[in-house]
């Protein structure tokens, strides 16, 4: 009886008529563990199901050369295990008694999972109906946590593609979240802008590197300052920029970039270089999609092109792809 009352408790065997539980339980023995002993270890093949009587367990991950993490305990009534009935794939923890431990183990040692649902088939297709219907559960709890509109994803990739420096987009927005958006516009145009301030060199060389790093957070506020609420601002790499302006063809796109190259010839540096009078100009490359290039790969390094061929052509230049 007592085994019976414990596997009622249990939501895979709670619509299970007392006949049927009386051969869940015939299955079913009781095993105790002292405090500290080992249930069972990582790497075993095990379908069994683990229904606590009394005393409590703990479930650890091992970890190389580093300490052991708690993954689950469980106290008197919980159970534990119910997947591991039909999944017989190696265990990847460990299970160890707290205190002295009872518990009520389906099936037994010495009996295989498989042999009962032969032998009982319609009860434990009951039982399979049961685990089927968690397993779908727990895949549709997944899905809706992992949905990449989950707020909680999402402020984990703001987390991974903003730039600490100055708090615009890096590079894998480029590479990973812009080809979605630009396959979303379709063949609605979309522009990329591609920014580098002429010999920036010579601010790291001359008043060091965190000189540097001021410099680029007062660019970024002015870049970002002219872009549009839409528009995402980028810092690509070093001291370079990048600007994704949707819906955007090139005449628009290139009034954005001069506003933009007015905006950085203005700016005064001299509050981070010691009072002395220091000012950037800018060039600038930008492509169109899909007028330049079919996709946004292509499309940033077109824009990419066309930033080095304005450097290289004297500097404070916006060219546009051809």
């Amino acid at each position: 009886m007592k085994k019976i009352e414990l596997l009622q408790n249990v939501d895979l065997f709670s619509t299970l008529k007392k006949q049927e539980l009386d051969i869940v339980a015939r299955y079913s023995r009781y095993y105790t563990f002292r405090a500290g002993e080992v249930i069972f270890r990582e790497g075993k093949h095990k379908q069994e199901l683990f229904i606590i009587q009394k005393g409590e367990l703990l479930i650890t991950k091992h970890r190389d050369n580093q300490k052991d993490v708690d993954l689950a305990r469980f106290i008197a009534g919980e159970c534990f295990g119910e997947m591991d009935l039909i999944d017989n794939a190696p265990r990847t923890a460990v299970a160890r008694a707290e205190k002295d431990t009872s518990l009520l183990i389906f099936p037994m040692k010495g009996v295989l999972f498989k042999d009962i649902l032969q032998k009982h088939p319609r009860i434990f297709a009951q039982i399979l109906h049961k685990l089927l219907a968690r397993i779908a559960g727990r895949i549709r709890t997944a899905n809706t946590l992992i949905s990449e509109k989950a707020p909680w994803v999402q402020n984990l990739k703001k987390q991974v593609m903003k730039d600490k420096l100055t708090g615009l987009y890096n590079r894998i927005y480029l590479e990973e979240d812009f080809p979605l958006l630009l396959s979303e516009y379709d063949e609605e145009p979309t522009s990329v802008i591609m920014i580098k301030p002429d010999k920036f060199k010579d601010i790291n060389d001359t008043y060091g590197h965190d000189a540097g790093d001021n410099a680029l957070k007062l660019m970024a506020a002015a870049f970002k300052s002219k872009l549009r609420k839409d528009d995402i601002a980028i810092r690509f790499r070093g001291n370079e920029f990048a600007a994704v302006l949707p819906g955007t063809g090139t005449k628009t796109a290139v009034k954005i970039a001069e506003d933009i190259q007015t905006a950085v010839n203005k700016l005064d540096f001299s509050q981070i270089v010691t009072g002395s009078k220091v000012y950037f100009t800018v060039s600038i490359g930008v492509s169109t999609y899909p007028v330049h290039a079919e996709n946004s790969e292509k499309l940033t390094e077109l824009a990419f092109e066309m930033m080095f061929k304005a450097r290289n052509s004297g500097g404070n230049i916006i060219l546009s792809a051809p």
